[in-house]
């Protein structure tokens, strides 16, 4: 043994694999941190690259280590990775930036219709051609319309029959409304 070295030249193949062990376990924490702050700055995916690219190194890593310690890391990149997605999840389901609130059957157009005052007997003529979709012009403003039965030209008169979450069911005002 060289009295200048600290390390005897045997153990070096050893303290070699386990310098690989400890780096891949470094770039698997590594990568599954930079999975977190994807969620907390969102980077159109560069850090999600980044953390993919940890994770290979940390296979790669683990395989000089040994072949046992390379099966075991390409077990636990998908459970880190779980576990990185789960923490970024959360912290997001917290964040202030997504609405909190939950969606609910009274949400969305049904309250434009509403604020546009129209509702079941709302008188209105169609704007654009209806087959079976199109565009309805009432007192209170334009919205978009579902003919019930034939389709209908632009100029046609229509009443409003239901309102069925987002949908306006219109039919032909006048002897054909039945």
């Amino acid at each position: 043994m060289n009295p200048w070295t600290l390390v005897p030249a045997a153990w070096l193949p050893e303290l070699s694999h386990l310098l690989n062990l400890i780096l891949g376990v470094g770039l698997l924490f590594a990568g599954s941190l930079l999975m977190v702050l994807e969620f907390i700055f969102p980077s159109a995916g560069i850090l999600t690259v980044g953390a993919v690219a940890c994770a290979v190194g940390a296979v790669a890593l683990a395989f000089q280590a040994g072949t046992i310690w390379g099966w075991v890391f390409i077990v636990l990149v998908p459970v880190f990775g779980i576990a990185a997605l789960r923490v970024g999840l959360q912290r997001l389901r917290r964040s202030k930036l997504v609405a909190q609130d939950p969606i609910v059957g009274n949400a969305g157009y049904h309250h434009y219709v509403e604020r546009l005052g129209i509702g079941p007997g709302s008188e209105g003529v169609l704007v654009t051609h209806a087959r079976p979709t199109g565009r309805a012009r009432f007192s209170g403003g334009e919205c978009d319309i579902q003919v019930k039965g034939s389709p209908l030209d632009a100029g046609a008169a229509v009443v409003v029959r239901q309102i069925t979450g987002a949908t306006v069911f219109v039919v032909a005002a006048g002897p054909r409304s039945e």
